[in-house]
């Protein structure tokens, strides 16, 4: 469980993909019901955006200050020598750059995927006669992944496929995952949501280029998820 005490250690957790299943959950859930700790977690982002900015800056500066001292009058011996160390410098600087706008960029399209991914509830389950999915959901809505999965893959039908691919998302087998989206036919009634969760993963993994191509379909199709698609691709 959670300690009030220990905000810190599980945002850093959670940012770096380190929650196990049940706590990775729980922390979705509290996000949405426990306003105190979601400031929280607002306030530790903004405080990780503060200091690439900071950075960034800090970079900008010492650039800067390394291009005016090589415009400065010196010996030409002096001059050879403080280049070599100038560009060893700069070239470390821009390699630490480099790494930690890989970091945030990745951690920010994880985020942003994350933020919209759908709340998938399931189907409903039927009291009077018991349907073919029904077991499968029960087990679904309780968590009971790998019971749900095994109960699925003896339906061949694109539900089932739908179901598998969200249940893979759930247990981190994206590869599973993605094969069970991309193979729902584009007349099914789940084709749209399962394209657009495939677009939410690529641009997890950082496959921009085949997630902005779903995002922009979404939007072309006016389908449910135009609007998140439209505001996904202009916070890429």
């Amino acid at each position: 469980m959670m300690q009030e005490n220990g905000y810190i250690e599980i945002f850093e957790r959670y940012r770096n993909g380190d929650l196990m299943e049940a706590e990775l959950r729980e922390f979705k859930a509290r996000l949405a019901y426990d306003s105190e700790f979601k400031e929280a977690y607002d306030a530790y982002e903004q405080i990780e955006l503060g200091i690439n900015a900071h950075f960034r800056y800090d970079l900008k500066l010492k650039l800067k200050k390394l291009d005016e001292k090589m415009d400065a009058p010196t010996s030409k011996k002096t001059s050879i020598k403080k280049l070599l160390i100038w560009s060893s410098t700069i070239a470390a600087s821009i390699l630490i750059g480099v790494m930690l706008f890989q970091h945030f960029s990745s951690n920010s399209s994880v985020q942003l995927s994350e933020q919209y991914w759908p709340q998938e509830r399931g189907l409903p389950v039927r009291m009077s006669s018991k349907g073919k999915y029904d077991d499968a959901m029960n087990a679904f809505k309780l968590g009971e992944y790998d019971k749900s999965s095994d109960l699925l893959r003896k339906i061949s039908t694109d539900t089932a496929d739908y179901f598998l691919g969200v249940i893979s998302y759930e247990q981190g087998d994206n590869p599973e995952s993605k094969r069970y989206f991309g193979q729902i036919h584009k007349n099914s009634f789940y084709y749209n949501t399962a394209q657009f969760r495939l677009g939410l993963i690529l641009l997890a993994e950082g496959n921009l280029a085949s997630a902005k191509k779903i995002f922009k379909a979404q939007m072309a199709e006016k389908t449910e998820f135009s609007r998140s698609s439209e505001e996904i691709l202009k916070k890429m």
